[in-house]
Formats: C-alpha cells, sequence, structure tokens
C-alpha cells in the first residue's frame, strides 16, 4: 500500500486533487486509517489516477471522467469531447485569426447611406437567452426549442421548403435591443407571409414593418465574412450616425446583419440600423 503522499508522487496528483477526487466519489483510497485517518492507495489505483491526470489535461469534466473509468472499453463518450473539444479550437482559431487581420490590414472605405424598405416578412429563430427571446417584432410566440443544434439541422430541410426557405440563400441576423439589460437576437430568412409552420418548433414567425435604413455594403469573400475591422469600423458609424439622427425608438433599437451569396465563393454584407 502506498500512503497519500507516495500516491501523489508517482502519479503527479497533488494530495489536494487527491482528497478532491475522493469527496467527488472518482478516487477513494483504498483503505483509510481508522486511528490516524492516514489514507492509503493499492498500486492497481496508479492507472486509474494516471488517466484521470491525462483527462483532467484535456479539461474532460468529472463527469464523463467518472464514466470513462466504470466503463473503460466506451470510448464513445471520450471520441465525443474531443470532437467538442477541436471543434472549440477551431472557434478559437478563427478568433484570434479575426483580431489579427483587424490589426494588419485597413478597414477600407465605408460608405453610408439612407433607404426605404418595404415590409417583409420573414422566419426567424432566436439565438440569444433572454427574458423576451421568442417574441417575434409582430409579437408572435413561440415555444422554445431544447434539441441540439445537429438535431435540429437533421431534420429542419423539408419543413424549411414548405415553409419557402432556402437556407443557403440571403438570411440575416437581427440584433433589437429592448432596454438598458435586456436585448433579442434571431437568426431571420424572408419569406412570402409571417407563418410559421407547427414542424418547426422554436421558430417565429413575424414582419419588419417599412422603414428607413441607414446602412453600409460590402461585396466579400469567404475570408471577409470574418473581417472583425471592416464590421467593427462599420458599426461604430453607423450608430454615430443613428446618434446624430436623435430621433426615438419606441420598439427599441434595431441592428441587422444581412448576408447573400452572390456566387460559390461570394457573399454580399449588408449592415443596417433602423431610424
Amino acid at each position: 500500500m502506498l500512503h497519500i503522499g507516495e500516491f501523489s508522487a508517482l502519479t503527479g496528483l497533488t494530495v489536494k486533487a487527491l482528497r478532491h477526487y475522493d469527496e467527488q466519489g472518482l478516487l477513494g483510497p483504498a483503505r483509510v486509517d481508522e486511528t490516524s485517518g492516514h489514507r492509503f492507495y493499492a498500486p492497481r489505483q496508479i492507472r486509474d489516477a494516471l488517466t484521470i491526470l491525462a483527462l483532467r489535461e484535456a479539461d474532460v469534466p468529472l463527469p464523463l471522467i467518472a464514466r470513462v473509468l466504470g466503463s473503460p472499453g466506451d470510448v464513445g463518450a471520450l471520441e465525443e469531447q474531443r470532437d467538442r473539444v477541436l471543434r472549440e479550437r477551431r472557434r478559437h482559431d478563427a478568433a484570434f485569426d479575426a483580431v489579427l487581420q483587424a490589426f494588419d490590414a485597413p478597414a477600407g472605405e465605408i460608405v453610408l447611406a439612407r433607404r426605404e424598405e418595404p415590409e417583409q416578412a420573414f422566419l426567424g429563430y432566436p439565438l440569444a437567452a433572454d427574458p423576451h427571446a421568442g417574441v417575434a417584432e409582430d409579437g408572435d410566440t413561440r415555444e422554445g426549442d431544447t434539441r441540439s443544434e445537429d438535431a435540429r439541422d437533421d431534420d429542419a430541410s423539408d419543413p424549411f421548403a414548405r415553409a419557402g426557405v432556402d437556407v443557403s440563400d440571403s438570411h440575416w441576423v437581427s440584433t433589437r435591443v429592448r432596454d438598458q439589460e435586456t436585448h433579442d437576437v434571431t437568426l431571420c430568412w424572408p419569406v412570402p407571409e409571417a407563418a410559421a409552420p407547427d414542424d418547426l418548433p422554436g421558430f417565429i414567425s413575424g414582419v419588419l414593418p417599412a422603414r428607413t435604413e441607414l446602412f453600409v455594403t460590402r461585396g466579400t469573400d469567404a475570408a471577409g465574412l470574418q473581417d472583425l475591422g471592416w464590421y467593427a469600423e462599420a458599426l461604430t458609424r453607423l450608430v454615430e450616425a443613428l446618434a446624430a439622427e436623435q430621433r426615438p425608438h419606441r420598439d427599441g433599437f434595431l441592428m441587422r446583419y444581412q448576408v447573400s451569396p452572390t456566387g460559390a465563393d461570394s457573399w454580399d454584407i449588408d449592415l443596417s440600423v433602423v431610424l
């Protein structure tokens, strides 16, 4: 038997960590001296300790580690966790690339313009957890969808088609600031009329009323979709121009970021605020 200090030295797990894993039911001592309270570990526990150490280095949560230790042959959960970590790493890499690009390249020419837009029906999916999320611009409300993103993608194509939506076509992200603490973010597609089908749970339908917008637009390739420098400068200019208008916003501040494909690897980006 190995006392806790020896076991700690051999496995790389601190004494504090070993006590914590014991409290969590993850790795308890093989024996505890009833008189002194000293903890002793068996040599056969070294493998579990090293497994815990390696998985914690990979930021695997403790409940999943417990599952792995309980079923050593079940590697499916580990593979799923690794896939999640790799997706997160790609997201982090994209964020770093966007910031570095913004430092290296100028934002380019940004020209603000004004336009009159007719009313537009839309089908939307709320993206932000907010007291007002799920409420469309016309007040229509639907229940939230608790399924995973993959599950929604797997079964959404036919209902989208029945709603008159091509998910690869033009779409926008609508951000409406309600007050000092709440805002809604909704992914929207234009549709002929405001009617969300019953087989698209969690979606909302509504109508953007006829409106006057300040906008900036540009054509870009895939890399430009992540151009933080252009987006930051364009948004700054729009907000400054909106402030200069000094108009009251009865329904809150509304911004739209619209992406429209123009070719196999080209898009038009349109950033606008409603006056």
